[in-house]
Order: C-alpha cells, then sequence, then structure tokens
C-alpha cells in the first residue's frame, strides 16, 4: 500500500474507487444555481429528489458531470485542489431501522479499508437526529505527525447518510489530499446545510 507522503492528486485513490457504493438508480432531479453572498461566506443553493433535499454548496465547490451517473445523483469538486463530493441514493431497501447497522458497517469498511493510512482518526462516529430525522454521521481524518490539532491533515471525511422512501441516501464529502482547513470549514458548511423532508 502506499505512504502518506507519497500520495499525489493522481496517484491517491477516491474512496468511492475504494469502496464502490451499491448499485443505484437514475433519480430526477432539479439543481437550483443560484449564488449568495452572506457576509464573508457565498454559497449556492442546491436542490435534488423533487425539491425533498436541499444543501448550500460552498463557494469554491463546483458541480462535477464527470461523477454524476446512474449511480450518483449530483457529483461535486473543488475548482482548485483535490477536494470532491457526492449524493447517492441507493437501489436497496434501506428502512430507519437499519441505519444503526449501516453506521457499524461502514466504520468498520472505511477502517480497513484505510489501514494503510497514518493515524486515521475517527472523529464521529454515531447516529444524529436533524429536523427530526435519524442520521448516520461519520467524520474521520488522517492526521500529520504531529498535529497541532484534531482537523490536522488530509484526507478529511464527512459522510450523512438515512433512510429516505425505504432507501439509502448517502451524501459523501472529502478533502482527499487537501490539507487547507479553509477546504474542510466549507466541507463542514455544506454538510451542516442539509434539509430533507419526506
Amino acid at each position: 500500500m502506499p505512504s502518506a507522503d507519497s500520495l499525489s492528486r493522481d496517484g491517491l485513490s477516491t474512496l468511492a474507487g475504494m469502496f464502490p457504493p451499491p448499485r443505484f438508480f437514475p433519480s430526477a432531479l432539479f439543481v437550483a444555481i443560484v449564488f449568495f453572498a452572506n457576509g464573508a461566506q457565498a454559497f449556492t443553493p442546491i436542490t435534488l429528489l423533487d425539491g425533498k433535499l436541499t444543501l448550500e454548496i460552498q463557494d469554491g465547490f463546483v458541480p462535477d458531470k464527470a461523477r454524476a451517473s446512474g449511480q450518483v445523483i449530483a457529483g461535486f469538486k473543488a475548482r482548485k485542489g483535490d477536494a470532491w463530493g457526492t449524493i447517492s441514493r441507493g437501489a436497496r431497501g434501506l428502512e430507519p431501522a437499519a441505519l444503526g447497522d449501516y453506521l457499524t458497517r461502514k466504520a468498520a469498511e472505511y477502517t480497513k479499508g484505510l489501514s494503510w493510512l497514518p493515524r486515521l482518526t475517527w472523529l464521529k462516529n454515531e447516529m444524529v437526529t436533524i429536523h427530526g430525522r435519524q442520521w448516520a454521521d461519520l467524520r474521520f481524518i488522517g492526521q500529520k505527525e504531529g498535529a497541532t490539532g484534531p482537523m490536522d491533515g488530509m484526507l478529511y471525511t464527512r459522510i450523512l447518510a438515512t433512510s429516505y422512501g425505504g432507501q439509502l441516501l448517502e451524501i459523501i464529502f472529502t478533502s482527499n489530499t487537501d490539507r487547507d482547513p479553509v477546504v474542510k470549514a466549507k466541507i463542514d458548511r455544506i454538510l451542516e446545510s442539509v434539509k430533507l423532508e419526506e
């Protein structure tokens, strides 16, 4: 397995490649592209799943058509650097009661699959309630040697997953090799903006 020091933009396998998602079905989506400036924060509101799912894509991230496919209903990438994100809808059934099993299984998959990553640190791995809905909330990072804080490193990754219409809805954003704390803060703001209605 490659060491952290040998990783490069071209050489790093994406998380999606290391852990292929289950089969997904195409879903009609509507993306509202409107630019807002809120003080120092700028974002693009995104609407998916016939208006039921909304989130705020931070300035510096743009749609990535290369990632959007039958498996992924929306993809995004950083204008600069390696950060990216996907929103996926599963074809396999997932009821709310099974979210705990998903959380355990997903954490185990990433822990094993990223065993080559020095100092893989789980920042959060638990069930949370957001606007009355249960979500699996996973966050990890590969801390660098001599890290000055929990966010000092690369591959900062956040995953939010829930059961929607009896299917898995999974949102993943990662900084990949980008160590910039600003990028990580933008990923946090994107995930914190997620709203899902029935």
